[in-house]
Parts: structure tokens; sequence; C-alpha cells
């Protein structure tokens, strides 16, 4: 056996061992999170994470609740408040009524403010 087949089995070696490598489980990193929101806090004095919701593990399901039971309650208030104020859909007559078309050459002048001088035939004021 030469050298070159021997790195060549060595080299295939460790290919077998870095696909060996690939197909295991990921290790699982650690979870730092919750420490360093606990030490921001510290020494923030409070400025940052004082609401410990954000830092919560679970969901504030009873503060969820307690909202969309507000929610539905005021929903139905302005419901309760409303609905005799309404009343029934008056019914209008849909026909349509007749349109009298003007041609333009009976259309009468529109009438000019006082301000404003009638406009002559040239653009070009005359010389005195």
């Amino acid at each position: 056996m030469s050298e070159l087949e021997a790195m060549e089995e060595s080299e295939a070696e460790a290919l077998r061992k870095l696909l060996r490598s690939t197909l295991q489980e990921p290790k699982s990193s650690p979870d730092v999170l919750p420490g360093v929101q606990r030490k921001l806090r510290k020494r923030s004095q409070g400025k940052f994470y004082r609401d410990e919701w954000s830092t919560a593990r679970h969901a504030p399901e009873y503060t969820y609740l307690i909202t969309s039971l507000l929610m539905l309650a005021i929903a139905f208030a302005a419901y309760a408040v409303l609905h005799p104020l309404s009343s029934e859909a008056k019914v209008t007559p849909m026909t349509p009524q007749p349109v009298n078309v003007v041609p333009p050459s009976r259309l009468a002048p529109l009438p000019r403010s006082p301000s404003k001088p009638a406009p002559t035939g040239s653009s070009v004021p005359a010389r005195r």
C-alpha cells in the first residue's frame, strides 16, 4: 500500500466521521436569556423587564380571558344601547326623474362680475 492510498484512506475516514456527525442530533445550547434579563433588570434598577411579563415562561391566560370578557361586555352594552335607536328601513321609490338636456347654443351667458371688464376681440390693449 503506497502513501497515496494511505492518504486517500485517511481522508475517506475523515469524511465518514464528518458525515456521521452531521446525522446526529444537534446539541442543545444553554438557555441564557432568563439570566441575561435578570442581570439587566438588576443593573438598570428595574428600568428594563420590570413588568415580569416579558420574562415569564407562560402567557398570562387569565389576563387574556378577562380582557376578552370585558371587550365582549362592552360590545353587548353598545348593542343594547344603540339597538333601540335604530328603525325600520324606509322604502324609497326608485323611478328616475326626466332629464332636460339643453343644447349649448340655447344656454344663457353667465353674468360677469363688475370688477372684470368684458373681453374684447383683441387680446392686445389699444393705443391712445
